[in-house]
């Protein structure tokens, strides 16, 4: 997320997979992880949270929403070791939704949008002291993706939305009150009636200094956008070498260290009789993008849950996917650590302490470093009725 004054350090969570890779050497041996705290039991947790310091106390807070319950936005502050303290609601309940945070009205405090999945995009201007000036637009398709950045060049944040079925990626631009106007609606011609969104993400692919949108759709693939840096995008659809087009998930990150954002995308769908896992695609900074998956494939089904970071501070990114091992859905899910070299080849940690199954339907995994030990902690969003947010620690 890029912010006007600050940049605000907001984990967006997205799930993996794991895989194997034998003929990769790592050392030394990696840490384990232990489950440290649940929040939320019993509630269906939904797309992906928000880990940001919304008091300015130095300590990172969660921000989530749930499903079937009110209210369905949750703040917790957190307090620096790990535990977490729930904030009342004083905001209206318009369901669950995409989230997404900065500083829109530049007092120093990060803001929260919710665009819901029910239409509403309401945005909480934070005065940082627990409460929120709420505003409320009414749209009319529901949203599943989120992101404020300013690009425009304007000093305003502006609010990039992918819808749950027929918006597709809106951008809205913002005049720097918590007010947001729609400029632009992509793409200009649909492939279909309906184009069911799952993903966003917003970095500069090409090097030329300005923020470009990266959105995944259900049946549709992938569409890059590059931007101008005025708020024009131009773009389409991209091919990459995929069995499937029925993506949920996206990350960046330059997991190569060649200077170019690669592509990281949950696991699309397979043959019921093959592995499955995460795909990994290197960026070349010019549109282009090359396969790099091998040690990703090693599990039945995966889930949306996904995460970029370096877990052992080996100085090589990894990955962590949510997904099952045994095919069957009563196993529910497990939580995989896939070891990056710092190439684009991938290994599967099989004694991580991470759980291999027993977890409701990940839908969001987030790395985020909430108790300053230096370490990312791994939250998990799970749904269904036995649904939680599980909060796992390096041992």
């Amino acid at each position: 997320m890029v912010g006007v004054r600050k940049r605000w350090r907001v984990v967006a969570a997205v799930g993996l997979v794991a895989g194997r890779a034998g003929l990769l050497q790592f050392a030394p041996s990696p840490p384990t992880y232990s489950k440290a705290l649940t929040l939320g039991p019993g509630m269906e947790w939904r797309f992906h949270p928000l880990v940001v310091d919304l008091n300015q106390d130095g300590h990172l807070d969660l921000v989530a929403t749930a499903r079937l319950v009110k209210p369905a936005l949750h703040v917790w502050l957190g307090d620096g070791r790990g535990a977490f303290t729930s904030l009342e609601a004083t905001w209206t309940d318009i369901g669950y939704g995409a989230l997404a945070a900065g500083d829109i009205n530049g007092d120093g405090f990060p803001d929260i949008v919710l665009a819901s999945h029910f239409g509403r995009v309401q945005t909480l201007l934070n005065d940082g002291h627990g409460g929120f000036t709420q505003k409320i637009l009414w749209r009319k398709d529901g949203y599943v993706a989120a992101h404020l950045a300013d690009v425009n060049g304007d000093g305003h944040l502006d609010l990039i939305l992918v819808g749950f079925a027929k918006a597709g990626i809106e951008v809205y631009f913002g005049d720097g009150t918590g007010n947001w106007t729609i400029h632009t609606t992509l793409p200009e011609t649909r492939p279909g009636p309906i184009m069911p969104g799952r993903a966003l993400v917003v970095a500069d692919l090409n090097h030329d200094g300005h923020l470009d949108l990266v959105a995944a759709f259900q049946r549709w693939g992938i569409y890059i956008y590059y931007g101008d840096g005025r708020g024009g995008f131009t773009g389409g659809p991209v091919a990459i070498s995929s069995a499937s087009q029925e993506f949920q998930s996206l990350a960046l990150a330059d997991v190569n260290r060649d200077g170019h954002p690669d592509l990281v995308i949950n696991a699309p769908l397979g043959a019921p009789d093959q592995l499955n896992g995460p795909e990994v695609y290197l960026g070349d900074g010019r549109g282009g993008w090359n396969n790099s998956s091998a040690g990703l494939k090693s599990l039945k089904s995966v889930s949306a849950g996904l995460a970029v970071g370096d877990l052992d501070h080996d100085g090589d990114l990894d990955i962590v996917a949510a997904g099952n091992v045994t095919g069957d859905v009563e196993d529910g899910d497990g939580l995989f650590w896939f070891r990056g070299d710092g190439k684009g080849g991938w290994r599967l940690v099989q004694e991580s302490g991470l759980p291999t199954s027993g977890l409701s339907r990940v839908h969001s995994v987030t790395l985020a470093d909430v108790d300053h030990d230096g370490f990312p902690e791994i939250i998990a969003l799970s749904g269904s009725q036995n649904g939680s947010i599980t909060i796992w620690k390096r041992r």
